[in-house]
């Protein structure tokens, strides 16, 4: 399986949100998209699903797509805006269950097929102990780990997540995106993942996809952008680095007290 996009662009009341952009992306990946605020993650994503219409080219495995959402016959995939709904007065289960509607027939209502998905995905995000709970009652850590669940319960082997972990703290951060590539190596899941955190996600994505303005500034191996001055252009303030006991680089921002002319 491969994922590609040739010249993809959106325009959208008369702005360019995303410019000409292009990459080739083989499947079981693990797929950084970074870049400042503003730069176009969001838009690519609600692309690649079929929420914002573009020009020129969105493939997978060689056959063109509008978008996963207006494909008859796609892909089973699972997509987590940044800011999804928390649906009140649901249990987890039920909630769970959602990611099983396209599966399910409507007439006959769910099958024991349906609930055994449902339970494996509980049990490997270790959430079935709380099934019974309601969601709006669940920590920020739990609730991205009910959505992985839902995912898993619809069989999807696809993932696109904006930016799933800004909510959580660094502890947090690293354990959910343990479990993600954990679950993308057991699963041979692909998963597109959108991060403002690069410090912690180059200890997991293969690939990344930069963007700025719209623009494309690298797609390809994660490794080739993890330079202080790639990154310091990318988010116009200079960076320095030092390594880990792995050998990763932690990038932090040079203090300029740009903004500070005196200190009483």
């Amino acid at each position: 399986m491969a994922f590609e996009a040739q010249s993809l662009s959106v325009i959208a009341s008369g702005k360019t949100l995303l410019q000409n952009i292009s990459f080739r992306i083989p499947g079981g990946s693990f797929v950084a998209i970074i870049g400042p605020n503003g730069a176009g993650k969001t838009t690519l994503m609600k692309s690649m699903v079929g929420l914002e219409t573009f020009t020129g080219s969105f493939s997978v495995n060689g056959k063109s797509s509008l978008g996963l959402l207006k494909d008859k016959k796609s892909i089973s995939f699972s997509y987590t805006p940044q800011n999804f709904s928390i649906p009140i007065g649901m249990s987890l289960v039920e909630y769970v269950m959602l990611g099983r509607t396209s599966r399910s027939n409507w007439f006959f209502g769910e099958t024991q097929r349906d609930y055994d998905a449902v339970n494996n995905a509980l049990k490997k995000l270790k959430l079935l102990p709380k099934s019974k709970e309601l969601v709006t009652n669940l920590s920020g850590g739990e609730m991205q780990r009910a959505t992985l669940a839902r995912a898993l319960a619809q069989e999807a082997n696809f993932l696109l997540l904006d930016e799933p972990t800004a909510s959580l703290d660094f502890a947090r951060t690293i354990d959910f995106l343990e479990l993600i590539d954990l679950l993308r190596r057991q699963l041979n899941l692909t998963v597109f993942l959108s991060t403002h955190d690069i410090n912690s996600i180059i200890r997991f994505a293969d690939y990344a996809l930069v963007l700025k303005k719209g623009k494309n500034l690298h797609s390809g191996q994660l490794k080739g952008i993890l330079n202080k001055d790639f990154l310091s252009d990318l988010y116009e303030t200079q960076l320095d680095s030092l390594q880990d006991k792995n050998g990763n680089p932690i990038f932090h921002a040079k203090s300029h007290n740009k903004y500070i002319d005196s200190i009483p």
